[in-house]
């Protein structure tokens, strides 16, 4: 995994953009047949979560263009989902938690196909509603992934105190039969960590990714920000068969270097390079001209 990045600017014209908030999370996605790379920044703001879809060429560094805004749906309840927490794209589907952030007691993890980047279209039958006491069932942070002939989900609540799974039925995402289900919860206050490497935290993650190697073992990658500036990726085994309290196992932390006020405690995220890891980090707000950090 790169300990630098190379930085990339994105130009946005604030004005059109939803007042308040800050951006939460950010995926990358590649198609050299179209010749193009999209970054794709997820941000809440006073009214409502919305995704900023930035078009790049191959070819980088490079400027990137604001080709579309969506403008996530809420649930017709209030208050309202307004908070878009850190996302995930898998193939051409894009997860991503939107929250009540203020009674924090309501969240729905929605999909979206990305196929067409200037158009994301919804893939309503996926939808995982949510609620619960205060905090407890928030969606900060999700991961997708591939996994045993299905797909795992992995939602993060109010500061990662718990993350609960889900899997489907094994049919693909694009099928309207295709469902989650709840599998299990791990919670921080009472793991076993016994075993973890190199330490026994967990952080305030404000994205979670999942990912899976060859013989499709599932890990869990936290982004964090240690006071007062240290960026922390940080990889957990995912076992599912395991009782709740030893589902998660620390086994790396890897520290990277930012820079023009990147840091994962505003947006992180993972993408798979030509089989290979690498991060993503954003500023905690949009500007005329965003920089973002690419990790090579």
């Amino acid at each position: 995994m790169p300990e630098e990045g190379v930085l990339l600017e994105i130009a946005i014209d604030v004005s059109e953009m939803p007042r308040g908030g800050h951006i939460q999370g950010i995926q990358w996605r590649r198609d050299f047949t179209a010749g193009r790379q999209w970054a794709f920044l997820s941000h809440d703001s006073q009214t409502v979560g919305y995704l900023v879809v930035a078009e790049f060429p191959l070819e980088l560094p490079a400027e990137g263009r604001v080709i579309h805004v969506l403008r996530y749906p809420s649930d017709g309840k209030q208050p309202p989902l307004r908070h878009a927490g850190g996302i995930q794209v898998v193939d051409e589907v894009l997860v991503v938690g939107v929250e009540d952030n203020q009674d924090k007691t309501r969240s729905e993890i929605q999909f979206w196909s990305v196929a067409t980047p200037i158009l994301p279209a919804p893939l309503e039958h996926l939808t995982i509603p949510r609620s619960g006491a205060p905090k407890d069932k928030t969606a900060g942070g999700v991961g997708l992934v591939a996994h045993a002939g299905g797909h795992v989900v992995a939602v993060a609540n109010w500061d990662s105190r718990a993350v609960d799974f889900y899997t489907s039925n094994g049919k693909p995402l694009a099928d309207k039969e295709c469902r989650f289900s709840f599998t299990k919860r791990w919670q921080d206050a009472s793991a076993e960590k016994v075993h973890w490497q190199p330490d026994r935290s967990f952080g305030s993650y404000q994205a979670v990714n999942l990912v899976a190697d060859t013989d499709d073992k599932v890990y869990l990658i936290g982004f964090d920000t240690a006071f007062p500036n240290s960026d922390l990726v940080e990889l957990f085994a995912v076992d599912l068969a395991q009782p709740a309290a030893r589902l998660l196992q620390k086994v790396a932390s890897h520290r990277v270097e930012l820079e023009a006020d990147n840091h994962f405690r505003s947006g992180g995220g993972i993408w798979i390079d030509e089989g290979r890891l690498a991060w993503l980090a954003t500023p905690r707000n949009v500007s005329a001209t965003t920089r973002i950090t690419l990790g090579k």
